[in-house]
């Protein structure tokens, strides 16, 4: 028993002298002891740059011609005589497309060129002639009878002028109706359809003859409701993407917006119940980058792009406290907690509009580790600008 307990005071004495000569080396080497900062391999902060988040206003819209024309059936024009292009042709402004009977129409041009022409002859004799006047040899007398046949002939030539200018205009207008029977391209582009069997009994307005597609001035038109309206104007950029082609965006402006909602539309009201979500309004696109494999009649996404440029931090750097926001920052090697203001975001980063300015570091994936004033080690990343819009 007594070379145990030997044993046991031994061992204490031990670890008696071994805490001794810890504790005299740290007061050797300073005194008193020092901090451990927080080292964290996982620790990352990001130096605070300015961006534009992904735009929340996404729209959707189908391809169509920018310019493009269609001729369709006039009655009024009477019998159509030919049409003077095919699927597939290729025309220019002006380009004879449609020819309707000519017979009647160049008859009644016919007739109004004679009218105008018989009262041209008149004028003429009238002012090659004049009219005879018999004397009597007294000057009183004759000169009576002269001033009375001259205002006669002044008459009678104004009313001969009169009457040339309604038949000139009789003219024009036959001419008109003459030339309107043949219909040119007012666009330059590719014939896509051409339809020759249209008959005056089909009691339709829109009985297509030819239709022309430019198929270089492609744009994109849709529908936006009448909540993003507030949030889209003309003139702002868009990115568009297709299903067919995933890997692709192509740019845009909006380059029309209707003040009026389609027609047979009705705003909801508010607290009603039914399938109305709104009213609609018509708006255009223009593709400002090139065409490429987009194609007429493409159903496409449209994103509104942000161009407002605010400070940016990722999602995953701000702490909600309450209805308070936070997020750590480093400043000379030492943890600091600091207040934010927040904006808008997207699946990546967070506006803060106020609290933090450019090139503050900001760790972007803190942990309960942290502790204000406290020294903190961690490793930079970057902001892709790329992804910042």
């Amino acid at each position: 028993m007594l070379k145990t307990k030997k044993s046991k005071m031994i061992l204490f004495a031990g670890i008696g002298l071994a805490a001794a000569a810890l504790i005299g080396g740290a007061l050797f080497f300073g005194g008193k002891s020092t901090e451990t900062p927080v080292v964290n391999d996982s620790l990352m902060y990001t130096s605070v740059k300015e961006g534009s988040i992904a735009s929340s206003t996404l729209l959707s819209g189908t391809v169509s011609a920018a310019d493009e024309q269609y001729v369709y059936y006039d009655i009024s024009k009477g019998n159509l005589n030919s049409v003077l292009v095919a699927e597939g042709d290729q025309v220019q402004v002006g380009t004879p497309l449609v020819q309707y009977d000519t017979g009647e129409l160049q008859s009644a041009y016919d007739v109004a060129v004679r009218a105008r022409d018989k009262v041209g002859r008149q004028i003429y004799d009238l002012r090659t002639n004049g009219q005879s006047v018999d004397l009597t040899g007294d000057p009183a007398i004759d000169g009576k009878a002269t001033a009375s046949a001259q205002r006669t002939v002044d008459m009678q030539l104004q009313d001969l002028n009169d009457a040339y200018a309604d038949a000139q205009a009789a003219v024009d207008k036959a001419a008109a109706i003459l030339n309107d029977a043949t219909v040119t391209s007012t666009v330059a582009g590719t014939v896509v359809e051409v339809n020759k069997s249209v008959s005056k009994s089909n009691t339709s307005t829109n009985q297509t003859v030819v239709h022309i597609v430019n198929q270089g001035s492609l744009q994109v038109t849709g529908e936006l409701s009448e909540y993003d309206l507030a949030n889209i104007a003309v003139n702002q950029e868009v990115k568009i993407t297709s299903k067919v082609y995933p890997d692709k965006v192509w740019t845009g402006k909006i380059s029309y917006i209707s003040n009026y909602p389609e027609s047979g539309q009705a705003s909801a009201i508010p607290g009603a119940t039914g399938g109305n979500s709104g009213s609609k309004y018509p708006f255009k696109v223009a593709i400002t980058s090139e065409i490429g494999e987009l194609k007429q009649g493409f159903s496409v996404n449209i994103e509104v792009v942000n161009n407002s440029k605010n400070i940016l931090v990722p999602i995953a750097a701000v702490m909600p406290e309450g209805d308070k926001n936070f997020v750590w920052t480093i400043v000379n090697g030492k943890a600091k907690k600091v207040e934010v203001t927040l904006g808008n975001s997207d699946a990546m980063y967070q506006e803060v509009t106020g609290g933090l300015k450019v090139d503050d570091h900001v760790i972007s994936n803190p942990n309960d580790s942290l502790e204000d004033g406290k020294e903190v080690e961690a490793h930079e990343e970057t902001i892709d600008q790329a992804d910042q819009h």
